[in-house]
């Protein structure tokens, strides 16, 4: 049979891949904790008030790949009881990658740790984040597998940092982005523009505020606006965000039970239902 002998218009059955990013404490992790039958795979502390099923806190690359190839050992024999995988973080996952990067280096045995670095390892010129790159893609090709075959949702919470944006359009202006290594010169891809290419769903996770001027001196300070937790979905030159799903705007996202309301933006905008009934 021929490649045109399988064409299909079915729904997709393949898991969602999203991104959760935010500031600190913001709520990422709870929110990742809340999508449907999760198991939590900790990378880094934050997680101890969140009862969720979870992995032991893992410190190496090498434990993060077991991990997901004993998950796809499990899924293939009808025996993993979960139906989403979230990392918590990918920005610590680069620390582990990194770290693994410059272990690999012949100095690192020979007692040279400190006076290494990403920019120095494995000869410089940039090998050593390019092999980073490669370790990262390795991560990513076992999630798509997990998704797209186990129909097992993929969700990473990342940090973020204020990064200064060049726009050939616009000019420069300030926004949050995604707290992984990006190349310098913008001509090659980093991990930033690896997670960003690779989610469905990219959702920026904030508290609203607006700047008032108080006080004799007009000092200026940040006031809630109210509106309580929201993730955008949708990009602004404020912060990174995005989905494939066609769904637009923010979504307010309550306390308790708020992936649904992101999985009901999903379900409303392509029909995909990834809703936690649990």
């Amino acid at each position: 049979m021929g490649i045109l002998d399988h064409v299909t218009n079915a729904k997709p059955t393949a898991g969602i891949r999203a991104v959760i990013a935010g500031v600190e404490k913001v709520g990422k992790t709870t929110l990742a904790a809340n999508s449907p039958r999760c198991l939590l795979v900790p990378l880094e502390q934050g997680y101890g008030g969140i009862t969720v099923h979870k992995t032991p806190m893992l410190g190496t690359y090498n434990e993060v790949i077991q991990l997901l190839d004993e998950t796809t050992a499990k899924a293939q024999a009808g025996q993993f009881p979960f139906k989403t995988l979230a990392f918590d973080s990918a920005t610590a996952l680069e620390r582990l990658i990194h770290e693994a990067v410059l272990m690999s280096d012949p100095t690192w045995a020979r007692g040279n740790r400190k006076a290494l670095t990403m920019e120095s390892a494995l000869g410089g010129y940039g090998k050593a984040y390019q092999y980073a790159n490669e370790l990262f893609a390795a991560f990513l090709q076992r999630c798509d597998v997990l998704a797209t075959y186990g129909g097992i949702n993929i969700v990473l919470t990342c940090h973020v940092f204020a990064a200064r944006i060049v726009d050939p359009m616009s000019g420069e202006y300030d926004s949050w982005d995604l707290l992984l290594h990006s190349p310098k010169n913008q001509k090659s891809y980093g991990k930033r523009e690896m997670l960003t290419q690779w989610a469905d769903l990219i959702g920026f996770l904030h508290e609203p505020m607006f700047i008032t001027k108080s006080g004799d001196k007009g000092m200026s300070m940040g006031v809630s606006a109210n509106q309580g937790h929201v993730l955008a979905i949708s990009r602004t030159p404020a912060y990174v965000a995005g989905n494939r799903y066609g769904a637009v705007g923010s979504i307010a996202i309550p306390k308790v039970g708020g992936w649904n309301h992101l999985a009901h933006a999903i379900y409303t905008a392509s029909g995909i239902d990834c809703y936690n009934r649990d």
